[in-house]
């Protein structure tokens, strides 16, 4: 397999994907709510099939994991995830910071992930060993070894409140130097841009880590769960960023985990 190959392709089935989803982008849009009381609406479901059709052709061997119509053969040895639009609520209300994602996974991890702005027209990739990149400009995440003065990134606070945080977000606005809701892959990637010192997100799915992680990664940072000695796309959460970041919020949390057992 030709990663940098894949790679290509990937990015020419995200041109197309993103002259749709152009189309959909402030205007009158009919919304809908899954399940899980995230929206979706035409927009995802159109660039998802674009994709799908698109890998399928060109892959027909390797399985899909996609947000809006699911899996299709998960268990082969190669698969492509997809989240077509990622931040639909941004998405919705005409904020740029929505993103299209693509990885691809060998044996469950991922190799290549690209993580596309439509709105913005940037798109930043990574591949195993070869770097992580937007055009021509190689990305490295940032120095800043302190939380102390460091600027955090977090998902939106209705995450945080979802998924019992709320003591994690109050102690990061007060032990970093600045924080910012940059929700969703665009956190991620102000991470990998090096643009921010770590980005903290404690509810997402395996379509939107996969990217992250092989980017984060090759950009010369960090990608952990929040608790145990784990960097899964499928455990729902995660801290990204440079090392030492990674680690101070990591501690963070443990000690917020040893505080609640206490007063148990």
């Amino acid at each position: 397999m030709d990663l940098l190959e894949a790679k290509d392709a990937a990015l020419s089935y995200l041109k197309a994907s993103n002259t749709e989803v152009l189309k959909w982008f402030r205007t009158e849009i009919n919304v809908e709510t899954k399940p899980d009381q995230s929206p979706v609406t035409i927009a995802d479901r159109k660039v998802e099939e674009i994709l799908r059709k698109k890998i399928t052709r060109a892959f027909p061997d390797h399985g899909i994991i996609g947000e809006e119509f699911g899996e299709d053969g998960a268990e082969s040895e190669w698969v492509w995830t997809i989240d077509p639009i990622d931040g639909t609520r941004s998405f919705i209300r005409g904020l740029p910071m929505f993103a299209s994602l693509i990885a691809l996974l060998h044996k469950g991890e991922p190799v290549l992930g690209i993580i596309s702005l439509p709105a913005l027209g940037e798109t930043a990739w990574a591949v195993q060993g070869h770097g992580a990149y937007c055009g021509n400009r190689k990305l490295n995440v940032s120095s800043h070894g302190r939380l102390k003065g460091a600027t955090v990134a977090t998902a939106d606070l209705y995450c945080f409140k979802e998924k019992k945080c709320m003591r994690l977000f109050n102690q990061l606005h007060r032990g970093a130097g600045i924080v910012r809701t940059y929700p969703d892959a665009f956190g991620h990637l102000m991470a990998v841009r090096g643009a921010v010192d770590v980005m903290v997100d404690p509810w997402a799915y395996t379509w939107d880590f996969a990217p992250c992680k092989i980017l984060i990664r090759e950009a010369g940072g960090e990608f952990a769960n929040f608790t145990g000695n784990r960097s899964g796309i499928n455990c729902g959460n995660a801290v990204v960023g440079n090392a030492k970041l990674v680690k101070a919020v990591r501690k963070m949390i443990r000690e917020e985990k040893n505080h609640e057992r206490a007063r148990r």
